[in-house]
């Protein structure tokens, strides 16, 4: 090894080898004392902000980030557990599924008892449902049978009302004309005018009965179907 110093230059010849140091820290130092401090200060140690930090190229920056980094990766690596610890793990998970399976078997079966009495409040619904419709059909049947029943007897009931006036108008011309010829004629046809007119209010009662029966059937089913 050969030294000479001129001024504040030192050489220093290594095997044919050589570099110069002024008075300052050489670039490889810098670069790396720049990534210690972007790390303490809470910044991403790249090539770029090592490079701008320290004012080294940027090949050497790049290599100061680059191994700053892989040193933290390996600081923070986990190591693989001990043995004992990694079996008492097993032993737990191994448990902890055990039970998990046991909570899983024990709610499946509750959902299926749930989907059964679902299914059945949905059948009884279902025939609730048929049976009312079968009710209804039923009550409109019968409701249409009085209703032509009904229609029957208003027209009878009306036929004989009309017959029952035209007999009482009869009468009592015929008990006007006996009145003028007869005296005891006139009393028997005033009679007879008398029964005509109540036989006619009796079958308008019955009449007005049928009609009231009719509009109650009708309600009836009005009030089913609602």
């Amino acid at each position: 090894m050969v030294t000479s110093e001129t001024g504040n230059v030192i050489t220093i010849v290594i095997k044919g080898k050589a570099s110069f140091m002024t008075g300052q820290q050489i670039p490889e130092q810098r670069a790396a004392e720049a990534a210690e401090a972007l790390a303490a200060g809470g910044t991403a140690v790249t090539a770029r902000a090592v490079r701008e930090r320290s004012g080294v190229r940027m090949t050497v920056a790049a290599e100061a980030a680059r191994s700053w980094n892989e040193r933290e990766a390996q600081a923070e690596a986990v190591p693989a557990p001990p043995a004992a610890v990694e079996a008492r793990f097993v032993a737990l998970w191994r448990e902890a599924v055990a039970v998990a399976r046991g909570e899983f078997v024990e709610a499946r079966t509750g959902w299926h008892a749930t989907v059964e009495q679902a299914q059945a409040e949905h059948d009884a619904a279902v025939e609730d449902v048929e049976r009312a419709e079968t009710e209804r059909d039923a009550l409109a049947g019968r409701l249409e049978d009085a209703g032509r029943l009904h229609a029957s007897a208003y027209e009878a009931l009306t036929t004989a009302r009309d017959e029952a006036r035209a007999e009482t108008l009869t009468a009592r011309e015929q008990a006007a004309a006996a009145e003028i010829r007869n005296g005891a004629a006139l009393a028997e046809q005033r009679s007879r005018a008398d029964k005509a007119e109540a036989r006619a209010e009796a079958v308008a009662g019955e009449r007005d009965r049928l009609l009231a029966e009719r509009d109650e059937l009708r309600d009836m089913n009005r009030k089913q179907k609602d």
